[in-house]
């Protein structure tokens, strides 16, 4: 495994992740004007038309979604996840629940990426939870989040994956708006992420920034910004995929990257950039490189 400037996995955990202590949060009140939306979506597989369908939609407010549409080469049903408001303002409360049903294959994205933004006060909320049943499927890869100046929102990610369940998960942030000249100053962006194995907690992470508590915490030398994302590989064949990647060469010479194994079916990669060019292609070089093992990674999200 190669890595730059002494940055390894557990260094990204030092630095940058805490412990969760509790599992409580201040959520300020909703404020006049806000929205208030509860998605939900589940997919089973289609015994009699051997494909995945969508047995259940409820979207609206923030979320609306794309026609579900099929993809006949890695037999995974898609879906675009888009936000109308083009983004959250202070007081919106997003919850969003995904059941996948046994052998179900689902990849799921966003055609824009989700931008927090300014509030002036108040705060903004996203919920998100996943099941995954066995020998199902998740392809999660949503486009980037911007929080913009003066935002505070707070994230929870819960994922139940049961025993044979197989998922990809990406995670990426930008520091601000850098064309805006934004670069760390959002007011607070609190994320949480659970992992469940069966009845096993593998992954629990908690993360609270904030300019008032000290400088964005990943820096890297001669960098004007640090962009960071996380993939997240979940499935019998995850130890493969984490060794495929950590006998990768370098993809160039400004992203930096680690990856290890939390368990013998949960991996992650983290990666930090310079930008966000180059964060996207760094996700699409690994991306790539799992689709060795992972051949449902095929899956097209028919973006331009």
């Amino acid at each position: 495994m190669n890595f730059t400037s002494g940055l390894t996995v557990k260094s990204f955990l030092r630095t940058f992740w805490t412990e969760e202590k509790s599992s409580s949060c201040d959520i300020h009140p909703l404020t006049t004007g806000s929205i208030h939306t509860e998605a939900q979506f589940e997919f089973i597989y289609d015994e009699f038309r051997r494909r995945t369908s969508m047995s259940r939609r409820r979207a609206g407010g923030l979320c609306s979604v794309s026609k579900p549409y099929w993809d006949r080469g890695c037999k995974v049903l898609g879906l675009q996840l888009v936000n109308p408001t083009a983004g959250l303002f202070s007081g919106d409360r997003l919850g969003m629940g995904v059941i996948i049903g046994p052998r179900a294959q689902v990849a799921m994205t966003s055609p824009s990426a989700t931008r927090f933004h300014t509030m002036p006060k108040g705060q903004a909320v996203v919920s998100q939870n996943f099941h995954i049943a066995g020998e199902a499927w998740l392809d999660f890869w949503p486009e980037i989040l911007i929080p913009q100046k003066d935002s505070d929102v707070v994230q929870v990610t819960k994922i139940h994956l049961e025993d044979t369940a197989s998922m990809v998960y990406f995670d990426s942030l930008a520091p601000g708006r850098l064309a805006h000249k934004e670069n760390f100053q959002f007011r607070r962006l609190e994320t949480r992420l659970e992992i469940m194995q069966g009845d096993e907690l593998v992954a629990k992470e908690r993360c609270v920034l904030s300019p008032e508590t000290g400088k964005w915490p990943l820096q890297v030398p001669d960098w004007k910004a640090c962009y960071y994302g996380a993939i997240w590989i979940a499935g019998p064949r995850a130890e493969q995929v984490i060794l495929d990647i950590q006998s990768d060469g370098f993809i160039d010479e400004v992203s930096r990257y680690g990856a290890s194994l939390l368990s013998p079916k949960l991996g992650v990669l983290r990666i930090i950039s310079p930008s966000s060019l180059l964060m996207k292609r760094a996700a699409d070089h690994f991306r790539g490189i799992m689709k060795n093992r992972l051949p449902l990674l095929q899956m097209d999200f028919r973006k331009i």
